[in-house]
Protein backbone atom coordinates (compact mmCIF):
# COMPACT_ATOMS: atom_id res chain seq x y z
CA UNK A 1 0.00 0.00 0.00
CA UNK A 2 1.29 3.49 -0.80
CA UNK A 3 2.33 5.77 2.03
CA UNK A 4 -0.55 7.71 3.57
CA UNK A 5 -1.74 10.67 1.56
CA UNK A 6 -2.07 13.99 3.30
CA UNK A 7 -5.64 15.00 3.86
CA UNK A 8 -8.88 13.15 3.77
CA UNK A 9 -10.81 11.74 0.81
CA UNK A 10 -14.56 12.14 0.29
CA UNK A 11 -16.65 9.34 -1.25
CA UNK A 12 -20.03 10.43 -2.62
CA UNK A 13 -22.66 7.70 -2.99
CA UNK A 14 -26.18 7.70 -4.37
CA UNK A 15 -28.51 7.51 -1.35
CA UNK A 16 -31.60 9.70 -1.35
CA UNK A 17 -30.15 11.96 1.34
CA UNK A 18 -26.72 12.39 -0.26
CA UNK A 19 -27.05 16.19 -0.44
CA UNK A 20 -27.83 16.38 3.28
CA UNK A 21 -24.84 14.14 4.01
CA UNK A 22 -22.63 16.25 1.75
CA UNK A 23 -23.63 19.46 3.55
CA UNK A 24 -22.76 17.84 6.89
CA UNK A 25 -19.39 16.60 5.59
CA UNK A 26 -18.49 20.02 4.20
CA UNK A 27 -19.21 21.60 7.59
CA UNK A 28 -16.78 19.15 9.19
CA UNK A 29 -13.74 19.85 7.04
CA UNK A 30 -11.97 20.00 3.71
CA UNK A 31 -11.10 17.07 1.45
CA UNK A 32 -8.01 16.47 -0.63
CA UNK A 33 -9.78 14.33 -3.25
CA UNK A 34 -13.34 13.45 -4.24
CA UNK A 35 -14.47 9.99 -5.33
CA UNK A 36 -17.94 9.77 -6.90
CA UNK A 37 -19.76 6.47 -7.12
CA UNK A 38 -21.83 5.44 -10.12
CA UNK A 39 -24.66 7.89 -10.81
CA UNK A 40 -23.30 10.49 -8.36
CA UNK A 41 -20.61 11.19 -10.96
CA UNK A 42 -23.25 12.23 -13.49
CA UNK A 43 -24.33 15.10 -11.26
CA UNK A 44 -21.13 16.07 -9.42
CA UNK A 45 -20.48 19.72 -10.41
CA UNK A 46 -16.75 19.54 -9.75
CA UNK A 47 -13.91 18.27 -11.88
CA UNK A 48 -10.69 16.36 -11.30
CA UNK A 49 -12.56 13.67 -9.37
CA UNK A 50 -12.29 9.90 -9.46
CA UNK A 51 -15.44 8.22 -10.81
CA UNK A 52 -15.69 4.70 -9.35
CA UNK A 53 -18.01 2.03 -10.69
CA UNK A 54 -18.69 -1.65 -10.29
CA UNK A 55 -20.76 -1.36 -13.48
CA UNK A 56 -18.62 -0.16 -16.39
CA UNK A 57 -21.38 -1.27 -18.77
CA UNK A 58 -23.37 1.83 -17.70
CA UNK A 59 -20.56 4.35 -18.02
CA UNK A 60 -21.11 5.35 -21.67
CA UNK A 61 -24.70 6.28 -20.78
CA UNK A 62 -23.63 8.07 -17.58
CA UNK A 63 -20.94 10.04 -19.38
CA UNK A 64 -23.48 11.07 -22.02
CA UNK A 65 -25.86 12.30 -19.33
CA UNK A 66 -23.03 14.28 -17.71
CA UNK A 67 -22.17 15.89 -21.06
CA UNK A 68 -25.83 16.89 -21.56
CA UNK A 69 -25.69 18.66 -18.19
CA UNK A 70 -22.68 20.63 -19.45
CA UNK A 71 -20.39 19.41 -16.67
CA UNK A 72 -16.62 19.01 -16.81
CA UNK A 73 -15.06 15.99 -18.51
CA UNK A 74 -12.02 16.15 -16.21
CA UNK A 75 -12.36 12.94 -14.22
CA UNK A 76 -10.80 9.51 -14.07
CA UNK A 77 -13.02 6.42 -14.40
CA UNK A 78 -11.94 3.50 -12.21
CA UNK A 79 -13.48 0.03 -12.40
CA UNK A 80 -12.59 -3.43 -11.07
CA UNK A 81 -10.27 -5.82 -12.84
CA UNK A 82 -11.82 -7.32 -15.96
CA UNK A 83 -11.61 -10.86 -14.58
CA UNK A 84 -13.66 -9.85 -11.53
CA UNK A 85 -16.67 -8.63 -13.49
CA UNK A 86 -17.22 -11.03 -16.34
CA UNK A 87 -18.37 -9.89 -19.77
CA UNK A 88 -19.82 -6.52 -18.67
CA UNK A 89 -16.32 -5.29 -17.74
CA UNK A 90 -15.58 -4.03 -21.26
CA UNK A 91 -15.77 -0.25 -21.58
CA UNK A 92 -13.62 2.12 -23.59
CA UNK A 93 -12.80 5.01 -21.25
CA UNK A 94 -11.83 3.11 -18.11
CA UNK A 95 -8.62 4.85 -17.06
CA UNK A 96 -7.60 2.52 -14.28
CA UNK A 97 -8.46 -0.92 -12.90
CA UNK A 98 -8.55 -1.54 -9.15
CA UNK A 99 -9.75 -4.76 -7.56
CA UNK A 100 -12.92 -4.47 -5.49
CA UNK A 101 -11.55 -7.16 -3.16
CA UNK A 102 -9.25 -7.01 -0.21
CA UNK A 103 -7.49 -10.27 0.74
CA UNK A 104 -10.03 -12.87 1.82
CA UNK A 105 -12.98 -11.23 0.07
CA UNK A 106 -15.14 -13.15 -2.35
CA UNK A 107 -18.09 -10.72 -2.52
CA UNK A 108 -18.60 -7.04 -3.21
CA UNK A 109 -19.28 -4.69 -0.32
CA UNK A 110 -21.23 -2.17 -2.51
CA UNK A 111 -20.19 0.58 -4.91
CA UNK A 112 -19.73 3.04 -2.05
CA UNK A 113 -17.32 0.76 -0.23
CA UNK A 114 -15.56 0.17 -3.55
CA UNK A 115 -15.07 3.96 -3.76
CA UNK A 116 -13.52 3.87 -0.28
CA UNK A 117 -11.25 0.99 -1.35
CA UNK A 118 -10.01 2.95 -4.36
CA UNK A 119 -9.28 5.95 -2.10
CA UNK A 120 -7.40 3.73 0.37
CA UNK A 121 -5.48 2.08 -2.49
CA UNK A 122 -4.61 5.61 -3.65
CA UNK A 123 -2.96 6.14 -0.27
CA UNK A 124 -5.60 7.94 1.79
CA UNK A 125 -5.70 6.84 5.40
CA UNK A 126 -8.90 8.78 6.18
CA UNK A 127 -12.03 8.52 4.03
CA UNK A 128 -15.48 10.01 4.68
CA UNK A 129 -18.59 8.40 3.16
CA UNK A 130 -21.60 10.53 2.23
CA UNK A 131 -24.71 9.00 0.71
CA UNK A 132 -23.44 5.50 1.57
CA UNK A 133 -25.63 4.44 4.52
CA UNK A 134 -25.97 0.78 3.45
CA UNK A 135 -29.61 0.83 4.49
CA UNK A 136 -32.57 -0.31 2.45
CA UNK A 137 -34.48 2.86 3.30
CA UNK A 138 -31.55 4.99 2.14
CA UNK A 139 -33.12 4.87 -1.31
CA UNK A 140 -31.55 6.53 -4.35
CA UNK A 141 -31.38 10.26 -5.03
CA UNK A 142 -32.81 9.84 -8.56
CA UNK A 143 -35.02 6.75 -8.44
CA UNK A 144 -36.50 7.66 -5.02
CA UNK A 145 -37.25 4.09 -4.05
CA UNK A 146 -35.79 1.74 -1.41
CA UNK A 147 -32.48 0.04 -2.14
CA UNK A 148 -33.66 -3.53 -2.60
CA UNK A 149 -30.13 -4.97 -3.00
CA UNK A 150 -28.76 -3.96 0.40
CA UNK A 151 -28.70 -7.46 1.89
CA UNK A 152 -26.74 -8.86 -1.05
CA UNK A 153 -23.78 -6.63 -0.08
CA UNK A 154 -23.69 -7.32 3.65
CA UNK A 155 -21.44 -10.40 3.43
CA UNK A 156 -18.89 -8.38 1.44
CA UNK A 157 -19.17 -5.47 3.86
CA UNK A 158 -18.40 -7.73 6.81
CA UNK A 159 -15.35 -9.08 4.98
CA UNK A 160 -14.22 -5.51 4.18
CA UNK A 161 -14.53 -4.31 7.80
CA UNK A 162 -11.03 -5.31 8.97
CA UNK A 163 -9.59 -3.34 6.04
CA UNK A 164 -11.64 -0.16 6.48
CA UNK A 165 -12.22 0.10 10.23
CA UNK A 166 -10.31 3.13 11.52
CA UNK A 167 -9.71 4.49 8.02
CA UNK A 168 -13.31 5.06 6.90
CA UNK A 169 -16.09 6.93 8.66
CA UNK A 170 -19.60 7.73 7.52
CA UNK A 171 -22.07 10.57 7.94
CA UNK A 172 -25.22 8.39 8.01
CA UNK A 173 -26.94 5.06 8.38
CA UNK A 174 -25.57 1.63 9.13
CA UNK A 175 -22.08 2.59 7.96
CA UNK A 176 -22.06 5.43 10.50
CA UNK A 177 -23.13 3.01 13.27
CA UNK A 178 -20.42 0.49 12.39
CA UNK A 179 -17.54 2.71 11.23
CA UNK A 180 -18.14 5.78 13.36
CA UNK A 181 -18.88 9.38 12.57
CA UNK A 182 -16.23 11.74 11.21
CA UNK A 183 -15.19 14.72 13.31
CA UNK A 184 -13.31 17.85 12.28
CA UNK A 185 -10.27 16.62 14.23
CA UNK A 186 -10.30 13.21 12.55
CA UNK A 187 -10.70 14.73 9.08
CA UNK A 188 -7.80 17.09 9.76
CA UNK A 189 -5.57 14.18 10.72
CA UNK A 190 -6.00 13.94 14.45
CA UNK A 191 -7.85 11.38 16.55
Amino acid sequence: MPAGMKGCALVIGCAGHVMRDLAIARELGDYAKTYCVKYAGVHWPGDNFVWCTLHPEFMDKYEGERRLLGLSSKYEIVAPLEGELGSHAKKGRIKRRVSYRWPGMNASASSGIYGAKVAIDDGFQRVVLVGVPLTEDGGHFVRKKPWAFRDSFMAGFKLALPHIKGKVRSVSGYTKEVLGEPTPEWIAGGC
